[in-house]
């Protein structure tokens, strides 16, 4: 998603010139005439950074990063201050009030520019710092409830299989078979809680990925038999792609749960596309598409947040974990949709230096003869 400035400045000129830059550079734009209005349009458009001028009519700046500050929902959007007002003490004041930088006019449009993107770099950081603390606690979560669970589902079990093959009236093996499938249905789930916490913590090594997304695709085409679909996959893939620190196991699980997400956004029949590339900025790219029935706007913006959905696969706990492992190899992953328009999913990943890299294929050569 491209990121989202919020430009509010009661000197139209300013917040056009502002608004172009930013604009031009890739970011989605936002502006505002006050600091009223600023608080309107951050309810609705959820901006990733505020430029916020401090003299403006019915309510100045100041006040507005007060009130921005005085909530939990958007106390940690990054706040720069922009203002004819080039005292100590006034900058002294933004900043107690909750500015994260403070710019002088009249300022330059690049430096501007410099500071918004060092802050939004801050702020990912921050997020993926929340969203570890965030998956340690779900880890701690989900290990307390197998625990719980598992030793009175033992014995649940065990007695409905003892009665199951005992009991001669209909009824009542009836229901102990009943017992006994969902009793099948618990261990299942709790299979995958032990699965979930074998993939809290990546081992990497040099490794090709062409043959980490051909095992993912096997899995997913076995999903695609399993559900019933008329759904082909497509793969356009990378001769000798670099070599990536990467742990295969897990890679092929964070993989695989994208492939299962666009699989179940397709209702009977459509396409699923796997693409890599090496891109400008010297990382490497993993995109899946599909034309299934896409994402809405709001949800999107939460789709890797466990707490969003009660669902342990899929769009819920599924892309959570994905999130989890693509960092862990020191990726990012971002999504792209639209309801109707289908889904991009893409992944990027830093390939192993050239010196380490060689090594490792002549390993590899090596081995194989």
């Amino acid at each position: 998603m491209k990121p989202r400035v919020l430009v509010v400045d009661d000197e139209e000129m300013n917040a056009i010139l502002l608004s172009t830059k930013f604009e031009r550079a890739g970011y989605e734009v936002e502006r505002a005439k006050d600091g009223f209005e600023a608080l309107q349009k951050v309810s609705v458009f959820h901006p990733d950074i505020v430029l916020l001028d401090v003299m403006m009519p019915r309510m100045d700046g100041y006040e507005a990063l007060r009130r921005l500050k005085s909530k939990e929902e958007t106390r940690y959007i990054p706040v720069i201050m922009l203002t004819g007002k080039a005292d100590v003490e006034d900058k002294v004041m933004g900043l107690e009030v909750g500015a994260e930088d403070y710019i002088s006019k009249p300022y330059s449009l690049q430096e501007v520019a410099a500071r918004v993107k060092s802050l939004l770099r801050m702020r990912s950081l921050q997020t993926r710092l929340r969203e570890t603390e965030k998956m340690a606690a779900l880890g701690e979560m989900v290990d307390g409830i197998a625990h719980e669970i598992r030793n009175p589902l033992t014995a649940i079990g065990g007695m409905a299989r003892r009665l199951h093959e005992h009991e001669t009236d209909p009824q009542h093996r009836e229901y102990a078979d009943r017992i006994i499938k969902s009793v099948e249905r618990l261990e299942r789930m709790l299979q995958r809680v032990d699965e979930y916490k074998k993939i809290l913590v990546s081992t990497l090594r040099p490794g090709d990925i062409n043959g980490v997304i051909a095992d993912a695709a096997r899995d997913a085409a076995e999903f695609i038999e399993n559900e019933g679909k008329e759904i082909t996959v497509k793969t356009d893939l990378m001769e000798r792609p670099p070599l990536l620190n990467l742990d295969a196991g897990n890679l092929r699980v964070a993989i695989f749960n994208v492939l299962q997400n666009s699989v179940e956004a397709i209702e009977k029949k459509g396409e699923i596309r796997i693409e890599t590339r090496p891109a400008f900025d010297q990382t490497f790219v993993l995109r899946v598409s599909d034309n299934g029935i896409g994402i809405e706007k709001d949800s999107l913006r939460n789709i890797f947040n466990p707490f969003q959905t009660s669902k342990f696969q899929g769009a819920g706990l599924g892309l959570t974990i994905t999130y989890r492992i693509i960092h862990d190899h020191g990726g990012e992953i971002t999504v792209e949709s639209a309801p109707g328009k289908g889904t991009v999913v893409t992944m990027r990943f830093h390939p192993v230096k050239a010196v380490v890299a060689a090594g490792a294929r002549a390993g590899q050569q090596g081995a194989r003869y």
